[in-house]
């Protein structure tokens, strides 16, 4: 298993969190020395078994990434919790 560092999105709790990523809070609770609660912006450590982990190049758009991992934007975005755009250097998980 990876660790994986994701930053807390609006509205996001541990439960929301463990969800996305297949694992559960008490996982997430461990890995992140037994925090209790999460606001926007934290930082946390995911213990998270991906397919890949890929860095954003430049130019590179979320539909090209997408088609290098036989996926789809929407999948990958929803899996990252994006909603801004992609920027060089970013880590993708890819599941």
């Amino acid at each position: 298993m990876e660790n994986i560092l994701i930053k807390v999105g609006y509205n996001d709790t541990i439960e929301k969190i463990a969800k996305r990523y297949n694992i559960t809070p008490a996982i997430i609770k461990s890995a992140n020395l037994n925090i209790k609660e999460v606001e926007e912006g934290d930082m946390l450590v995911i213990p998270y078994r991906a397919r890949a982990i890929h860095t954003v190049r430049p130019l590179e758009t979320l539909r090209e990434i997408a088609g290098k991992y036989a996926t789809t934007p929407e999948i990958i975005k929803a899996n990252n919790n994006l909603t801004a755009p992609l920027f060089v250097g970013q880590q993708l998980i890819i599941v």
